[in-house]
């Protein structure tokens, strides 16, 4: 199992999708990429799920936990925000201009719960805002991972 650096959401939403231009305003800025690339000299096993589980805990575990919007958005690292139930996630999203809604019980976007945004990208600031359930879920949910 890899994790797909890809958007798996350029494919609707702007015409005819089945979501009826739901989110017509959040897609239309994701583009593909048009470079040639050769996928079969590249290493890709950072993407398998074990190394990249082990790799984004550790990223999302050493960000600075924010206790709202406001102060998240003033940090300049990495920095998380815990939701403890999806109205909170909801919330938070709707603040950050974020899809808040979700499919199966499990924030659209999100990767084991993890939803990630990098608010100040229009600055040249690449820091990542994650919103998640709190660390305790997060340990259960990558607990398969060799540290």
């Amino acid at each position: 199992v890899i994790r797909p650096e890809v958007s798996r959401t350029f494919h609707f939403g702007v015409k005819g999708g089945a979501s009826s231009n739901q989110f017509g305003d959040n897609l239309s800025s994701v583009h593909l990429n048009h470079d040639v690339i050769d996928w079969k000299s590249k290493d890709v096993s950072y993407l398998e799920e074990d190394n990249y589980d082990r790799e984004y805990l550790k990223l999302v575990a050493s960000a600075k936990v924010a206790n709202n919007v406001k102060e998240a958005l003033q940090m300049t690292a990495n920095v998380r925000i815990e939701y403890n139930s999806f109205r909170e996630f909801q919330v938070y999203a709707r603040k950050l201009k974020l899809m808040d809604d979700e499919k199966a019980g499990i924030p659209r976007t999100a990767y084991k719960g993890i939803v990630e945004t990098r608010p100040h990208i229009d600055k040249g600031d690449h820091h990542f805002l994650f919103l998640t359930p709190p660390m305790k879920k997060l340990e259960r949910l990558f607990s398969h991972v060799k540290r």
